[in-house]
């Protein structure tokens, strides 16, 4: 059985394990040479960095930081069916 040549097509490219999408930022300052964009491209590329270490993406921690802010009960019907249909617990 062979391996698919498609396998990895969306896998994101990586340099130092950091996302490519990290070193953005030093386009930035490239063209903007400030000692402000330098650190906050450093810091974007650190923050990167740091969440490559645990294994997270940005989506992946955009949903947890969603979830957080949402809580743990989801409800199934829209706010205005439950307020206008259903008694209130």
């Amino acid at each position: 059985m062979s391996i698919s040549i498609w396998r990895h097509a969306s896998a994101v490219p990586t340099l130092l394990k950091i996302p490519c999408t990290a070193y953005l930022p030093v386009f930035i300052w490239l063209f903007h040479m400030r000692w402000w964009t330098l650190w906050g491209s450093i810091g974007v590329i650190v923050f990167f960095a740091v969440l490559a270490r645990f294994g997270l993406t940005f989506k992946v921690l955009l949903a947890k930081l969603l979830h957080v802010l949402r809580g743990s009960r989801i409800h199934s019907r829209p706010w205005w069916y439950r307020n206008r249909f259903q008694d209130r617990w």
